[in-house]
């Protein structure tokens, strides 16, 4: 598990990379965080030890990437605002460089907490709480003219966010009775808090897909013990001894479609809690 694990985490630091960068830069990634591991140093903390150049080079070899692409790469991604990568020095087997792991992980999960936002409340509000990420302390006339929403629906947004606890507001009284014209009202986001809600979220969400799953599989329970009743005729070499009415059958049609769509849900959720609960 541990094993399955690492290599789910790589793959996530990489499709990001290659989401911001590009696919070689994703390669590049990759072939550093390899390393680390197979040196029995598996990338867990906040940075990686130091790799030289040359060895993230030699890794590349099969992909036949000449070394210039490579030294310009590794300079993109140490040059990024995003700190992907950290530059240490140079020497005579060309620069050393470590991954920034936690740094990348804390933008995977602020990826998807943003995606969160927009599905739950629309493109304006992930607008908003991407400024109060980078900016804090705002108070609501700062973020509605940032943003460049009306004042009226930058408000309804607000305390929409803050009902659900994705932005929280703190209040700055400018006198010892608190009187709302003579107090600041700011609004951040505390983004630890944040994606420890998300990532229980997660976990409910999963859960009432599972139920509601069962439920609808327990609806159609005689349809499926007409179907296992003919599966096993057919195992035997028999002729069915009954078949589906036309009801049953598209009972049976319904339920797979419901299924399928059910199960797809699950298994983006589940790749969603890897993401906040395992990296």
């Amino acid at each position: 598990m541990d094993e399955f694990n690492r290599r789910f985490r790589h793959i996530a630091c990489a499709a990001l990379v290659r989401e911001k960068v590009d696919d070689l830069a994703a390669q590049v990634l990759l072939a550093m965080l390899d390393a680390e591991c197979q040196h029995g140093t598996c990338v867990q903390q906040e940075r990686s030890a130091p790799i030289l150049e040359r060895d993230i080079a030699q890794r590349l070899h099969v992909i036949n990437t000449a070394p210039h692409r490579i030294r310009e790469t590794l300079s993109v991604l140490a040059a990024d605002t995003s700190e992907l990568i950290s530059s240490i020095n140079g020497n005579h087997g060309g620069g050393t460089y470590c991954v920034n792991m936690k740094r990348i992980v804390d933008l995977i999960k602020i990826k998807e907490v943003e995606a969160v936002v927009r599905g739950r409340f629309g493109g304006p509000a992930c607008r908003i709480f991407r400024l109060l990420l980078l900016k804090r302390n705002l108070e609501q006339k700062q973020i509605a003219e940032m943003a460049m929403i009306p004042i009226k629906d930058t408000r309804e947004l607000l305390y929409k966010l803050l009902k659900a606890e994705y932005v929280q507001m703190q209040e700055v009284a400018r006198t010892v009775d608190h009187a709302p014209s003579r107090t600041f009202y700011l609004w951040h986001v505390d983004i630890v808090r944040v994606v420890e809600q998300v990532g229980q979220e997660l976990f409910r969400a999963a859960s009432n897909l599972r139920c509601r799953l069962m439920y609808e599989m327990s609806k159609r329970s005689e349809t499926f013990s007409i179907l296992e009743l003919i599966q096993v005729d057919r195992f035997k070499g028999n002729s069915p001894k009954i078949a589906f009415t036309s009801c049953q059958r598209h009972n049976l049609h319904h339920i797979r479609h419901i299924a399928a769509a059910l199960e797809l849900s699950l298994m983006q959720i589940d790749e969603l809690i890897m993401i906040f609960h395992v990296m």
